[in-house]
């Protein structure tokens, strides 16, 4: 009786049952026309959803056949697990949307009726085997498609769907002519016996059938340039109607395709094609439009064409193992996250004006829209990532190298203008919203947020990766943003005590190298939190973020796969992202910090996923055992991390991010996460240990490494903004652990470490201190401020000894890592790097000195009114920094004896402790001596050095007149290079979109003859394939 109830054939019972019932409840009145209108839908929902739960526990795959009868006497009907995928989850979304479309479907039982056939035409078009009934069901679709439309009557609107009645007609009269051709030659119109006979399916009549159907299905699903008529429906249609031929209508197409694929084995390259222009041009396209709905419109045709795209590849290469997860994943991150997008976008066109307003002062709908574009963009946790990575490696193993380049292009792409909407919503709006989106309103939004969120969990499971501590920082993360309505301060101490207790947790799990970065980086995230506690201001958001960035480096450093490491990976690079967008003149910084960020990311996927093609695994371990053959995966990996460590030339996105990131993030972005790039630079170069290739390729990564710790020095010599300056001063000293890595030798390692632990205790200081700086006189310009030596004394000290051992100079432990640098450098012959590095030093010193100059020492400015010291919860962070410096500086052993024994023994145990010593075949270094011999030559140096200059400049007295002198070589020797390198790229991206939009004309004959166009290319495309491949 139960099983009777809940049968599949209910969803056409319950679907056709009310709309013959709805005409009759409205005669009655609207309550009762509302309650079978739920009745009805709720039903479908209810069915599918019992009928697919009963298939996971082990059920038998549903097989109906009407009237007791074989077909084609009977409709034949199917119910399996691709089937209940597809037909609940479209069922639930369109329960969610008739809320949504409430205010318009109410009352209205011709809306309604449609409404409950359109659901009813897609289950059918999923469920049914028979192709004249596929085609029956396409036409009822299409029908209460045409209808909806109607719901909004503005000339657009209307003309917008005249086009796609135009468009579909065609294509129903394509398929429409393919199966009475199938019919010709087969005899049978059953899918299961066209797929059983299709070796048998051809000559001529038989291949214009098969192309025939495979072009109308193709041309539903809005291939480029065949797709304007689609575009203009998404831009006009109401928000809830858009969002159901986004998700619902195409899902039952592209089902269509995918249970007719073996009968399309032989167009497979056609379709690829097909996907893969329309993903890159539609997202390419897009970056131009600025309509919300156009620009979904855009992107839904673009994530159709990936589906179309992966399907047609995992097919060619015989990944059909692969297809669950890619198509799958790729398909319900769609359904949920672009209808949030399109529900979102209609909750704020009902408030007109005031849209801007709401969205950017409410952190709930911020939160709602970052989840939702987090997700569409392919980014973890949800089940676009875990597709995506699935599929490059797939790609990957079978050769398929430039289909990935055009898959990450589109990608890239997609997150671009799908974030530039995200930083525009971030931008504060000076009009006061008249009133705000009711619960009632937002359900629709939370239900496939948490739609969303489970998929992702059960997509994780479905990888392999659901492991509790993987996902421990989104799990603190949702609990501190359930909390965020507490104070800042009490926010600030549980956030400090989560990190401390969950991260300890983590850094238990790492060993050797990782366990040091992990336990290092892990005290550097503590400190820096608790350094957050001198603001008490609510900072809504800010907490559930730094929760979540502090808990995923040590969760990255445990990892033990690829998969894990890249997880961790996107979810720092999202959290540190959402961090600087806190601060809301970040906006254009926070684009090119993520495009930046995410152009590293896919060089790390391929590099990862050429690794795996080698070894035939994702283990972490992979990675030492690899030969020579891994040279191209050390290039690829070794670009992401130096895209991400903000190495020359895509350094762009640096000083921005730091510099307009609230001061707190700063600190953590360069003093903790900038040593997660160094870290996988670490692991990434033992690819290169095996081959002399892989050793010139480190070569040059070490005059990588140099020259952007050279340039780094000579453009934040040229900064007036004190920020900005250090923000470059990072980048440049990461060059100097980037040239350390390079080196491939045990003592290069080992001084990499050190200048890791020397760099995170010195900008931690120095970009704390300045948070007070900037906290107590409201400015970061050299020229408002000075004088504060005296002020805040404390302060003054602590950046001293921050920027004496930065700078090199003895006793402290910089001077110790610059020396093993130079040290490993001359031993293996790099004299011009040592050269390089000096220089470097020198540059260094300049605007070190100017820093300590310009805000301490030079005369307070008339303007400046006297101010306080920093807050004690600045101060006693910087403290323990000046701690940490004081014992690895006169204690070195405490780190560099544990990182010497985790070094991997593929190089030779070159170092020996005695006492204070450190001997080495590389040379001799001991404290006493050196440092005296030093602190003369630089005595000497810079006395000469001021000789010099009063002889040139003998006006001269003061330090700014001093780089007076200087400024203008320097803007002649490091012109931005890179700047108008990236800017004339992204121009040129603009300026083509705008070219390809042409093809636009708004014109329904034009898209007609466009689609016709599109099928005669797929019919002589073939068939002269055909015919070239016949002797």
């Amino acid at each position: 009786m139960v099983a009777a109830l809940f049968h599949p054939l209910q969803i056409f019972i319950l679907g056709l049952g009310g709309g013959f019932v709805i005409p009759l409840l409205y005669r009655l009145g609207k309550p009762w026309l509302t309650l079978g209108f739920f009745i009805a839908l709720c039903g479908i929902v209810l069915v599918s959803g019992v009928s697919f739960y009963g298939l996971l526990d082990g059920g038998d795959t549903i097989e109906v056949l009407t009237a007791g009868a074989l077909p084609p006497v009977s409709i034949n009907l199917r119910f399996g697990l691709w089937e209940g995928l597809f037909t609940f989850s479209v069922n639930v979304v369109a329960l969610l949307g008739a809320l949504h479309l409430w205010d318009r479907l109410r009352g209205n039982y011709a809306a309604l009726l449609l409404y409950l056939i359109l659901v009813m035409g897609i289950d059918g078009m999923v469920m049914t085997r028979d192709l004249f009934n596929l085609f029956v069901f396409l036409e009822i679709v299409s029908i209460a498609t045409y209808g909806l439309f109607g719901l909004e009557r503005t000339p657009a609107a209307l003309a917008a769907a005249f086009k796609y009645i135009l468009a579909t007609v065609i294509a129903s009269t394509l398929f429409l002519l393919g199966a009475v051709l199938l019919y010709y030659v087969s005899g049978t119109l059953n899918i299961d016996e066209l797929l059983s006979l299709r070796e048998q399916i051809g000559g001529p009549i038989g291949t214009a059938a098969i192309l025939l159907v495979f072009a109308s299905l193709v041309i539903e699903l809005k291939p480029f340039p065949a797709n304007g008529w689609g575009l203009d429906v998404y831009e006009t249609a109401p928000s809830g109607v858009a969002a159901m031929v986004s998700v619902g209508v195409s899902a039952g197409v592209f089902f269509a395709l995918l249970k007719l694929l073996p009968l399309f084995d032989g167009q497979l390259t056609l379709l690829a094609v097909s996907g893969g222009v329309t993903f890159l041009f539609s997202n390419l396209l897009a970056i131009k439009q600025t309509k919300p709905q156009r620009v979904l419109g855009y992107s839904s045709i673009g994530q159709m064409a990936l589906l179309m795209l992966s399907l047609a590849l995992l097919r060619q290469v015989g990944a059909d193992a692969s297809i669950p997860l890619v198509v799958g994943g790729l398909f319900i991150n769609h359904l949920f996250a672009k209808a949030g997008l399109f529900w979102l976008t209609g909750v704020l066109r009902r408030h007109g004006d005031d849209a801007r307003a709401i969205l950017s002062r409410s952190p709930l709908l911020i939160g709602l829209l970052g989840l939702f574009l987090v997700a569409i963009a392919g980014l973890p946790p949800f089940p676009g990532f875990w597709a995506k990575w699935e599929l490059v490696m797939r790609l990957t193993a079978a050769g398929k190298p430039y289909w990935i380049v055009l898959i990450l292009t589109g990608s890239l792409l997609e997150a671009g203008y799908m974030f530039h909407w995200f930083v525009r919503a971030l931008a504060p709006s000076d009009v006061e919203a008249k009133a705000r989106p009711n619960l009632a309103a937002l359900l629709p939004l939370f239900g496939v947020a948490v739609l969303l969120i489970a998929a992702a969990y059960m997509a994780a499971v479905f990888s392999g990766v659901a492991s509790a501590w993987i996902f421990s920082p989104l799990t603190a993360g949702a609990l501190f943003y359930a909390a965020d309505r507490l104070p800042g301060r009490v926010k600030g101490v549980l956030a400090v005590i989560a990190i401390g207790l969950i991260g300890s947790l983590l850094c238990e799990g790492a060993g050797r190298i990782a366990g040091l970065f992990a336990w290092l980086l892990f005290a550097g995230s503590l400190v820096i939190a608790a350094a957050s506690l001198y603001r008490d201001d609510v900072r809504p958001g800010f907490y559930p973020m730094l929760v979540v960035l502090s808990l995923s480096i040590p969760a990255l450093l445990r990892s033990s796969t690829s998969l894990e490491f890249f997880y961790s990976w996107e979810i720092i690079t999202l959290s540190s992202c959402f961090l600087i967008a806190k601060c809301r003149r970040a906006g254009p910084h926070v684009l090119t910090f993520l495009l930046f960020s995410l152009l590293a990311a896919f060089f790390l996927l391929a590099g990862f996923a050429n690794v795996a093609a080698i070894d035939d695994t994702i283990a972490l371990s992979a990675l030492i055992h690899s030969g020579p053959e891994a040279n191209y995966a050390f290039v690829l990996l070794a670009a992401g991390f130096l895209i991400k460590a903000g190495a020359i030339g895509v350094h762009v996105w640096l000083p921005g991010a730091y510099t307009e990131a609230e001061d707190d993030v700063t600190a953590m972005l360069s003093a903790v996460v900038s040593k997660v790039a160094m870290f996988g630079l670490l692991i990434g170069t033992y690819l290169t240990i095996r081959s002399e290739v892989g050793l010139e390729l480190a070569h040059v990564m070490t005059w990588i490494g140099m020259l952007t710790a050279l340039f780094g020095a000579l453009m934040a010599l040229r900064q007036n903004d004190f920020k900005r300056m250090l923000a470059l001063s990072s980048m440049s000293q990461t060059g100097y652990i980037v040239t350390a890595i390079g080196l491939m030798s045990h003592l290069g390692w080992v001084t990499a470490l050190y200048l890791v632990a020397n760099h995170m205790f010195v900008k931690g200081i120095l970009f704390l201190a300045l948070a007070g700086v900037i906290l107590r006189t409201g400015t970061r310009n050299f020229a408002a401020v000075g004088g504060l030596a005296r002020e805040m004394p404390l302060t003054f000290a602590m950046v001293v000894i921050a920027l004496v051992s930065m700078s090199g100079l003895p006793p402290l432990m910089g001077f110790g890592g610059k020396w093993l640098l130079l040290s490993a450098m001359t031993d293996k012959g790099w004299y011009g790097l040592a050269v390089c590095g000096l220089l470097t030093t020198c540059a260094g010193f300049l605007y070190m000195l100017r820093l300590l100059n310009g805000v301490f020492l030079k005369p307070r400015p008339p303007q400046r009114p006297q101010v306080r010291e920093a807050p004690v919860m600045l101060l006693v962070p910087q403290f323990l920094f000046v701690v940490g410096i004081a014992i690895l500086s006169f204690f070195p052993k405490v780190l560099l004896e544990p990182v010497s024994a985790a070094i991997d023994p593929q190089f030779a145990a070159t170092l020996v402790w005695g006492g204070m010593s450190l001997e080495s075949i590389y040379g001799f270094w001991n404290p006493t001596p050196v440092v005296i011999v030093v602190l003369i030559v630089t005595a000497i140096v810079f006395g000469l050095g001021a000789l010099y200059y009063r002889s040139r400049r003998g006006k001269a007295r003061n330090a700014p007149d001093f780089y007076h002198f200087y400024r203008p070589m320097l803007s002649r020797t490091v012109p931005p290079v890179a700047q108008i390198f990236w800017r004339g790229l992204s121009h040129f991206a603009l300026a083509a979109a705008a070219r390809i939009r042409r093809v636009y004309t708004g014109d329904g004959q034009t898209y007609a003859l466009y689609v016709l166009l599109y099928f005669l290319v797929i019919y002589f495309a073939r068939t002269g394939l055909s015919s070239a491949g016949t002797p």
